[in-house]
C-alpha cells in the first residue's frame, strides 16, 4: 500500500497534477486513484488539459470499482465544454471504457453496444481487435459464443504484441469451449498461457492454466491436472477466488482416481456445484456431469447485475446507433 500512497502525495503535492502517478493509482488502486481524483479535481490551478485527463481516466477507475456516481458525473463533464473537443477526439477510447463498465456489471447487451460503437470510430488497429475480444467475451456470456468465436478469427494475431495474443487466445478458449469442442479450448488455453510468460504475467498464466483443469479432468488426465493445479497453488489468491470451482474439480477427482464404477455425490459436492456455476463455470461443471454420469441436475449461473449503470450512456458519442 505504501507505494500508492506515494504516488497519491505526488499527485496532490505538485504545482501540475503527476498524471503518471496517477495512472498508475488507476491500474493498480482503483479505488484510491477515485479519492485522489475528487481531492485533485478541486484545485483551481489546473490547467485543461490535466483536468481533462483526471476526468477521462476516472471513468476507467469507476468502471471497474462500482463508483456509478463518479462513472456518470465524470462522463457528463468530459460531454460539456471546455473538454467536449478533447473528448471528441478519444470517444474510441471512452466508449471501450463505458463498454468496460457495462460488462464490469453484467449487462452484456449494452457492454456490446458501446464497443460496437466504438468500432464504428477512428482507431488503431490494436484498439479495433482487443474490441472484437470484448465483444466476444460479452456474447459468449450471453450464450452466444459462436458470434464472438467468428469475430476472434477474424483477427490477424500475428499483428498483436504477445499480452494481446493472450487475452485472444484465451477468450478463444472460452467461446470454443461453450461450442462443445473442449480439446481444441485446451489448445488454445495452452497458447494463451504460453503468450502470458512471454509478457513475464505468471499470474495470468495460472489464471488461464485453472481454464484448463476441468478439461484435464474431462480427458482423465490426472497427471497433467496434478501438475497445474501445484502451479497455480502457489498464487493463493487465485485459489481463494476460485474455492468453489476447485473444491469441485477435487471432490471429483478424488472419486475419479479411484477407479470407481459410479462417482457419488455428496452435499458437499451439490454446494460446489452451484458455487461453481455462480463463478462462471456452469458449462465446465455441466460437462462433467454428462462425461462421468453424476446423479445431479446441471446446473445455471446465476448471474447478479450488481449495481446497473443507465443505458446509452455514451450515445453523445454514438449518434448513429
Amino acid at each position: 500500500m505504501a507505494i500508492f500512497v506515494l504516488g497519491l502525495l505526488a499527485l496532490m503535492a505538485n504545482a501540475e497534477v503527476d498524471l503518471d502517478a496517477f495512472e498508475s493509482l488507476v491500474k493498480n488502486a482503483p479505488d484510491e486513484a477515485l479519492k485522489a481524483y475528487q481531492s485533485a479535481i478541486a484545485r483551481e490551478d489546473l490547467a485543461v488539459a490535466d483536468l481533462y485527463q483526471l476526468h477521462y481516466l476516472a471513468i476507467r477507475a469507476s468502471a471497474n470499482t462500482f463508483n456509478n456516481a463518479i462513472f456518470i458525473k465524470a462522463l457528463n463533464t468530459l460531454k460539456a465544454p471546455p473538454f467536449k473537443t478533447l473528448a471528441d477526439e478519444d470517444r474510441a477510447k471512452i466508449l471501450t471504457n463505458i463498454g468496460v463498465g457495462y460488462r464490469r456489471r453484467n449487462q452484456n447487451e449494452q457492454a456490446i453496444w458501446h464497443y460496437r460503437c466504438a468500432m464504428n470510430t477512428p482507431a488503431s488497429f490494436q484498439h479495433k481487435s482487443a474490441l472484437k475480444v470484448n465483444i466476444a467475451i460479452a456474447y459468449t456470456r450471453l450464450e452466444q459464443p459462436a458470434i464472438g468465436y467468428n469475430l476472434l478469427k477474424s483477427v490477424d494475431r500475428d499483428m498483436l504484441p504477445s499480452f494481446m495474443q493472450a487475452g485472444l487466445l484465451t477468450a478463444l478458449g472460452n467461446a470454443t469451449f461453450a461450442m462443445g469442442e473442449a480439446d481444441e479450448a485446451l489448445s488454445y488455453y495452452v497458447d494463451a498461457a504460453t503468450h502470458y510468460a512471454k509478457d513475464e504475467n505468471y499470474r495470468a498464466v495460472k489464471q488461464v492454466s485453472i481454464n484448463g483443469l476441468g478439461i484435464y479432468v474431462l480427458n482423465s488426465d490426472f497427471s497433467n491436472y496434478h501438475k497445474a493445479l501445484t502451479d497455480i497453488a502457489t498464487e493463493p489468491s487465485l485459489i481463494e477466488d476460485n474455492q468453489h470451482y476447485l473444491g469441485w474439480l477435487r471432490e471429483l477427482v478424488q472419486q475419479l482416481e479411484q477407479n470407481k464404477q459410479a462417482v457419488t455425490v455428496s452435499t458437499t459436492m451439490k454446494a460446489y456445484s452451484l458455487g461453481a456455476a455462480n463463478a462462471g463455470y456452469a458449462s465446465m461443471v455441466n460437462a462433467h456431469i454428462d462425461k462421468f454420469n453424476l446423479s445431479l441436475p446441471k446446473v445455471t449461473s446465476q448471474i447478479i447485475v450488481r449495481d446497473p449503470l443507465p443505458v446509452e450512456l455514451g450515445k453523445t458519442w454514438c449518434p448513429k446507433l
